[in-house]
């Protein structure tokens, strides 16, 4: 054996310590957002929304990095949609 303390005796069980853990660091509850909402049509399905994705490299620095854009409109009719949260 080397230097040092002894261990401490384990006081709770494992299946304590992993609610206890879940008690300290539980998840946030998921967002839950509602209908998108096109401008022109309305409340449409969320298979009827599309999303773009523009990617743009700008400088930083000595470097380029990326900086992604999310486009979304209407399938239908190409208007924007929002999402009311």
């Amino acid at each position: 054996m080397g230097k040092g303390s002894k261990a401490r005796p384990i006081s709770c069980t494992a299946a304590e310590f992993w609610d206890n853990w879940d008690k300290i660091f539980e998840q946030p509850e998921p967002f839950l957002r509602e209908k998108p909402h096109c401008i022109s049509c309305g409340l449409i399905d969320e298979s009827e929304v599309v999303e773009d994705v523009c990617i743009d490299y700008e400088p930083y620095g000595d470097r380029t990095v990326e900086r992604k854009e999310i486009y979304v409109h209407c399938e239908r009719c190409g208007s924007g949609v929002e999402y009311n949260y």
